[in-house]
C-alpha cells in the first residue's frame, strides 16, 4: 500500500525544528528538501544546520546542481534514502559514493525529463527508488501536475521493482488517483503544513489510502 510522507521545505532552522518535531509525533516517516539556490532557485536550509530524528524513517532529497562535494555530510546525516536529481552533475558517481556508504539511493526526474533521459544515464543497479517531481522546486503548496502520471505508469512498467515516489502538490482530492498509478511514497508537503490541524490532514489522506 502507498504511504503518505511528510514533507520539511525551510530555510528557517526553527520553522525545520518546529516541523520535525510536530511530524515525527504522528508520522512514520518524512521528507526533508535540501536546495543551493543553483539548481533549484531557492536556497533551503543546510546540512549543517539540520538533522534527522531517530523516530522516523527519512528522506533526503537533494536539489544542488553537483551533490558530489556533499557526499560525505550526506552519509553524516544518516538518511534512510537519499534521493539525486538525474538533471544534476556527477549522478553516477554521487550515486556510487552513497551506495558505498551504504546509504540507500533514488534518482528524481524534474517534469520535462523523460524516462529516457532516466535509461540514457545508464545507471544500472546504482539506484532502487525514482521521485517523479511535478512541483516546483524549493517550494511548497503547488499544483500537482497529473500529466506526470504517464511518466509514473512508464516508470513502472520499464522498472516493476523500482519503488516510486511523487513530490507535489498532494491532496485530498488526487491523492487516490495518483496512487493507483503506481506511486509507492507520496510525499506531501503543504496540504499538511498549512492545514488547521496536520495531524488531522495526515490521518485523512492516509484514510484514502487505506
Amino acid at each position: 500500500m502507498a504511504v503518505i510522507t511528510p514533507t520539511i521545505t525551510t530555510a528557517d532552522v526553527h520553522e525545520y525544528r518546529d516541523q520535525m518535531g510536530r511530524i515525527e509525533g504522528f508520522a512514520d516517516g518524512v521528507h526533508v528538501d535540501f536546495a543551493d539556490g543553483n539548481f533549484a532557485p531557492t536556497q533551503l536550509l543546510g546540512l549543517d544546520e539540520s538533522w534527522r530524528s531517530e523516530h522516523v524513517i527519512t528522506h533526503v532529497h537533494v536539489m544542488f546542481q553537483d551533490p558530489l562535494p556533499h557526499v560525505a555530510e550526506l552519509v553524516s546525516f544518516e538518511p534512510d534514502l537519499v534521493i539525486v536529481h538525474a538533471e544534476s552533475d556527477n549522478v553516477r558517481r554521487s550515486l556510487e559514493q552513497l551506495r558505498e556508504a551504504g546509504v540507500r539511493t533514488g534518482v528524481a526526474l524534474l517534469p520535462e525529463t523523460e524516462l529516457q533521459e532516466l535509461q540514457d544515464l545508464d545507471l544500472g543497479d546504482l539506484f532502487d527508488h525514482v521521485l517523479v517531481f511535478a512541483g516546483h522546486l524549493g517550494h511548497q503548496g503547488g499544483t500537482a501536475d497529473l500529466q506526470q502520471l504517464d511518466k509514473v505508469r512508464a516508470l513502472r512498467a520499464n522498472y516493476p521493482d523500482v519503488e516510486i515516489g511523487w513530490d507535489g502538490g498532494v491532496s485530498i482530492e488526487n491523492v487516490q488517483e495518483i496512487a493507483a498509478a503506481g506511486v509507492d511514497v507520496l510525499n506531501v508537503g503543504g496540504a499538511i503544513k498549512n492545514a488547521d490541524d496536520p495531524e488531522k490532514a495526515y490521518d485523512t489522506l492516509v484514510s484514502l489510502l487505506s
